[in-house]
């Protein structure tokens, strides 16, 4: 995400946390100096209460990006579809988890490699809440659409398909 000033009111998104609201803009005194943070609810509100609150230059760093657009969002199905490891746009988050999720799927590793697991896990997880959210669907049918941009069943690797399923039961 470029440093563009973002506004009350903007949407962010975060592949764990899901889509989150800028509900203020402060500043904060941190080492004696005046940094100025973005104050951040989750969307989809729960018991925690939770908020989080990120300095302007470490925004980028928690993970949390503008949401993807509709045709960028359709441009990562077909990356996902063309089954080719290129290079991605550096720019975007989902396009680094379509990248793994694909890379998860030509490597075919392990199975007991529990960490190459859990980053497809995750992965999954976040490409697919964001997919969900930009195209106004269930998480089960986003994780519908990335596996069927992946090809037949048969040629996706079993731990891409355990991951996705996991993903669209939340």
């Amino acid at each position: 995400m470029s440093q563009k000033e973002l506004a009350t009111g903007d949407l962010l998104f975060h592949a764990v946390h899901g889509p989150c609201r800028v509900d203020n803009i402060v500043n904060e005194s941190y080492s004696g100096r005046e940094v100025r943070c973005y104050s951040l609810v989750p969307k989809m509100a729960n018991r925690m209460k939770v908020r989080f609150v990120v300095s302007v230059v470490d925004i980028q760093a928690s993970g949390f990006h503008a949401p993807v657009s509709l045709k960028e969002a359709r441009e990562i199905l077909e990356y996902l579809k063309a089954g080719v490891l290129a290079a991605v746009p550096d720019k975007e988050q989902a396009w680094a988890l379509a990248r793994a999720i694909l890379s998860s799927q030509h490597d075919k590793p392990e199975l007991r490699d529990a960490r190459k697991r859990q980053m497809l896990e995750r992965s999954a997880k976040g490409l697919v809440g964001e997919l969900a959210f930009v195209f106004k669907v269930t998480l089960k049918d986003a994780a519908d659409s990335v596996q069927k941009s992946l090809g037949n069943v048969s040629e996706i690797s079993p731990m891409v398909l355990s991951a996705l399923a996991q993903t669209g039961k939340d």
